[in-house]
């Protein structure tokens, strides 16, 4: 029985000096991004996700709350820009999108 215990704790440490050990290596290796720069002269940082096969987009809005551009990460993390101008959205055919972006391209009343 008393075997068993010292097994399990030098088991148990030596597990415990691998997870303390390994931040270290997992820090050296950086996970590649895209960048935006948006209206507001502000970088933003978008990571491609290789399981989910899509890229995280960013809707960039104006002063004024209606968005301007969309940002998405492509799987090679170059930045694919969507403008509004390039959708042909009014506020009859507004809810026919969905998510955020077109639809906010404009504001109806």
């Amino acid at each position: 029985m008393r075997t068993s215990a010292v097994s399990i704790f030098f088991g148990s440490s030596a597990v415990l000096l691998l997870v303390m050990l390994l931040p270290s290596t997992v820090e050296a290796a950086s996970e590649p991004v895209c960048t935006y720069r948006n209206s507001e002269d502000e970088t933003i940082f978008l990571k491609y996700l290789p399981l989910l096969k899509r890229g995280q987009d960013y809707v960039d809005f104006g002063q004024d709350g209606k968005c301007l551009k969309r940002a998405i990460c492509t799987d090679t993390f170059k930045i694919l820009v969507e403008d509004c101008v390039q959708h042909k959205i009014n506020c009859a055919n507004k809810d026919r999108f969905t998510g955020v972006f077109p639809a906010c391209c404009l504001k109806c009343p």
